[in-house]
């Protein structure tokens, strides 16, 4: 654990109950030893939340990010400007809003079983249109374009959240005409992308994130023996390993990680194949 970067990991306070928040979270990875964290949030922007707890919790780096969901405007150029002048260091396309999400879960709006909004979504809430990026013709909506060059002139990371393989392939094409070098896709079981799909992101230089989250019950969508051959054949240089906790029903950040590198190891994948995926290259990608 000791040096650690976990780039996609949930905290309080949330619209979803969270298991810890963002002070309590921070404390509990400097205690492991790890060297960064990067907050994230659904519904809102955490930079603010992460410069207050860089500030209340020294010794660990704490980064933050924004998700282009409904609740910052969609794919909002002025919302992610916003942010980076705040010190984001990563950019999230839509998740719970995309209309790949509801195809993932059954639901809009909110993530669903073991993870849903008290008191629900309003009906205004629910009858708005999802986010798709592509239109009719399977153009890329303009608005990507604008912040991918915010990205780019930023150098910071531009993550897929849960749109779909065919949006990925149009904002991979997009992304490098914007110098755009950071490209990132989370938990690729979850969002139901099969190793080939995986294959060919990282082929297109994409780095492919693999999740405590997607071993653990609640959206368990692999066995470790299955987990640990797809490390193997994708290779561990354009991978990231990052726990995606913060929920209820999985363990806390730390025991998550923990959890998910011993079983690693009990795979036979060797102590350096780990730190590349869990060290170096989310290392590289926020401070790079």
């Amino acid at each position: 654990m000791y040096g650690g970067v976990d780039i996609h990991v949930h905290q309080g306070p949330d619209l979803y109950e969270r298991i810890q928040d963002h002070n309590e979270l921070a404390r509990a990875a400097r205690g492991a030893g790890m060297r960064a964290i990067c907050l994230k949030c659904h519904n809102f922007p955490t930079a603010q939340m992460a410069l207050t707890t860089d500030k209340e919790v020294p010794g660990i780096d704490v980064f933050g990010s924004i998700v282009c969901n409904l609740q910052v405007g969609g794919v909002n150029p002025n919302a992610v400007e916003a942010a980076i002048k705040y010190g984001v260091r990563q950019i999230y396309l839509p998740t719970i809003d995309s209309t790949n999400h509801e195809k993932l879960t059954g639901v809009v709006g909110q993530h669903g079983t073991g993870l849903t909004i008290k008191g629900g979504l309003s009906d205004y809430v629910l009858k708005q249109p999802r986010i798709d990026l592509l239109d009719t013709d399977g153009a890329l909506m303009p608005e990507v374009g604008v912040i991918l060059d915010l990205v780019g002139q930023a150098d910071l990371i531009f993550n897929f959240g849960h749109v779909g393989f065919a949006e990925m392939e149009a904002v991979i094409r997009e992304a490098r005409k914007h110098d755009v070098a950071k490209l990132v896709v989370d938990h690729p079981f979850f969002s139901k992308l099969d190793l080939a799909q995986q294959q060919a992101l990282a082929d297109h230089g994409v780095y492919v994130n693999y999740t405590a989250g997607e071993l653990l019950p609640r959206w368990w969508r692999v066995s470790i023996k299955d987990f640990a051959a797809a490390i193997r054949q994708i290779g561990p240089e354009r991978m990231v390993l990052s726990s995606d906790c913060g929920q209820l029903h999985n363990p806390p950040e730390v025991e998550g990680l923990r959890m998910t590198c011993q079983l690693l190891l009990e795979e036979g994948l060797d102590e350096a194949a780990i730190k590349r995926m869990f060290h170096t290259n989310p290392a590289d990608l926020l401070y790079g």
